[in-house]
């Protein structure tokens, strides 16, 4: 595969442990050898990624797949499902409850979506049309997001398994943890933990290298999740977005946030308005950060409302 830049590539992070990383900081995926097939993380945006993510695993491991688990359910990590129709797809119960409040009732085995308000609210949360208004001039910036012949029709797979509270897959040669912190980026990440391997694959919970898009996360929730990550014993933690990270490329992550929330309390408090907070609150030592530019107002929005309803 090309670098990061121009394309996809998939990277091996430990002994049968693989990381896809999305071009560019597009999202991304992994794949988990087991003897009795490889597991997948994610599914990517769509359908022709999500095919070509199954062919370079299929190609490097050797091996069939076993099935799929989603970190959470927002559009760019589960809209390649369709190609992974052969495979089981576990993932926590608040995720399938969410993809059903979002899409709808399906039509037969999956949802087929061309509607731009779902599209939108599935990748970027339900209350995107309320923090970028259709009078905003940004809502170009997130309609050419989905621009693409790619995302005309967007076939999403529900999962087929669910978890409440935490799952296990036992392995010859370590245990792979499926843990759930609570709302956080959304109401169902979970932390995909290879314990003895010492890496985990974060979803959405960490953006590597690049501003984060809050939306309708619960901050406080996904603050406490980090927390709860960098108590793992962990070598390696792939994020969502991004190259891989240590955890303290997590630690700076989660400090960035602390400071998100603490300028956005202090503007509440002093009685800011939204529009001023979102227009004044500057974060200078994150702005080199990609997409900080197109997504620090509608953060401290998205906070701002946030901590209001607290």
């Amino acid at each position: 595969m090309t670098d990061q830049k121009s394309g996809p590539r998939l990277v091996t992070i430990a002994a049968g442990v693989h990381a896809w990383i999305g071009a560019n900081g597009d999202s991304n995926a992994g794949a988990i050898e087991t003897p009795d097939g490889v597991i997948i993380v994610d599914t990517q945006q769509y359908q022709r990624l999500g095919s070509a993510l199954r062919e370079v695993v299929l190609t490097r491991t050797g091996k069939p797949l076993r099935n799929v688990v989603y970190t959470h359910c927002h559009l760019d990590h589960t809209a390649g499902s369709s190609v992974f129709a052969d495979l089981p797809i576990l993932a926590h119960e608040k995720t399938l409850a969410a993809m059903n409040a979002c899409l709808g009732v399906r039509d037969g085995e999956s949802w087929s979506i061309s509607d731009l308000a779902t599209k939108l609210g599935f990748l970027f949360g339900q209350n995107i049309l309320e923090l970028v208004p259709e009078a905003d001039p940004a809502r170009a910036w997130f309609v050419n997001r989905i621009g693409t012949p790619d995302y005309d029709t967007v076939v999403i797979r529900p999962p087929s398994e669910t978890f409440a509270d935490s799952f296990t897959f036992h392995l010859p040669d370590d245990t792979v943890h499926l843990r759930y912190f609570g709302p956080a980026h959304c109401d169902g990440d979970i932390v995909v933990h290879l314990e003895k391997r010492k890496v985990a694959f974060l979803g959405d919970l960490l953006f590597q290298n690049r501003f984060p898009w809050l939306g309708d996360c619960d901050l406080d929730g996904l603050i406490a999740a980090l927390g709860h990550v960098l108590a793992l014993d962990l070598s390696v933690v792939i994020p969502g977005h991004g190259p891989p990270a240590a955890l303290a490329d997590m630690a700076r992550f989660r400090e960035m946030l602390i400071e998100l929330r603490a300028a956005v309390a202090r503007a509440l408090k002093a009685g800011v308005s939204e529009d001023a907070a979102a227009r004044e609150i500057e974060l200078p030592r994150y702005a080199h950060l990609q997409r900080y530019k197109e997504w620090k107002p509608h953060d401290v929005r998205a906070a701002y409302r946030y901590l209001r309803g607290k």
